[in-house]
């Protein structure tokens, strides 16, 4: 048992000391191999699904700000929130940040091709390092971002900083639990005793590992930056994805034939809206959806 303990000790702290090294270059390589395909996952149910709720999600907020209203899409990528934001919000401005200049490179590409250049600036740099201060109505991160970034504390701040007195900052978090039911469903309980002792863990080899978060320990981060949390809820909670929806593309069998149906899509949908906020089942879901006021 001794042993066990000090080989343990050992591995945390030979696990902590590689994830607090610059993180930078792991998650440029990670994305600029994924870049030019990212957007294919539009065409996977599961996701289109998740879309859909974080779209009609976001909007109860977009629709409380100015008609004017500037953004802040952090770590937004190829620039697919901002591209929906910008078509049906024609007033709207933003700004993307992010450290991959491949994703940012898709980006460019498609808003030179379908929105006016005038509404949306790219700015290449790490979230811990990007602050603009109160400028933005609304600053958001979907889909890992918090998770990603070196340092998520500190990326929230920013965040914070940069939002408007009044202002909301929206972020959807890897969730902790999840993570836990993904590994052991995969048979890799060695990976989920390794998520329970660092709080952080991968959903498949070939990513880097991720800071995880619990409903507790999100809001705990947002307090810290002085924001008030008016909104929590898993995301989604009725279903969850499957192994072959933490690739690019592709469906697992299981999820092809359950949301491949028009109708039982829209069925899940409806009772997923009519589950949000409620906070019981807050620590349910393959993400964290967290919505807070400057």
């Amino acid at each position: 048992m001794l042993l066990y303990n000090v080989l343990t000790s050992i591995e945390v702290l030979v696990f902590l000391i590689i994830n607090h090294m610059p993180r930078y270059p792991v998650s440029n390589a990670y994305f600029k191999h994924k870049a030019k395909q990212y957007d294919d996952v539009d065409k996977q149910y599961y996701w289109k699904l998740s879309d859909d709720l974080l779209w009609w999600n976001l909007q109860k907020f977009l629709k409380k700000l100015p008609k004017n209203f500037r953004f802040l899409d952090a770590g937004g990528g190829t620039g697919r929130w901002s591209e929906r934001i910008l078509h049906s919000y024609p007033h709207a401005t933003g700004v993307i940040c992010d450290i991959s200049s491949s994703m940012l490179d898709v980006a460019e590409t498609k808003m030179s091709r379908e929105v006016s250049q005038k509404r949306l600036a790219l700015v290449c740099q790490p979230l811990e390092e990007y602050v603009n201060t109160s400028s933005f109505d609304v600053c958001f991160n979907f889909h890992n971002v918090l998770g990603f970034v070196k340092n998520p504390k500190l990326t929230i701040s920013n965040l914070a900083a940069s939002a408007k007195k009044g202002g909301y900052v929206i972020s959807m978090v890897p969730n902790l639990y999840h993570l836990l039911f993904f590994t052991i469903s995969q048979n890799r309980s060695s990976e989920a005793f390794r998520v329970m002792r660092t709080g952080m863990g991968r959903f498949t080899n070939t990513m880097p590992y991720i800071h995880l978060f619990t409903p507790e320990s999100i809001k705990k981060i947002y307090k810290q930056a002085s924001l008030t949390t008016i909104y929590l809820s898993g995301f989604p909670i009725t279903i969850y994805p499957f192994f072959q929806e933490t690739q690019i593309s592709g469906n697992s069998h299981g999820l092809s034939e359950l949301l491949g149906d028009k109708t039982i899509f829209n069925r899940i949908l409806k009772v997923e809206k009519s589950l949000y906020a409620q906070p019981d089942i807050a620590s349910r879901g393959n993400n964290l959806f967290i919505v807070g006021v400057k």
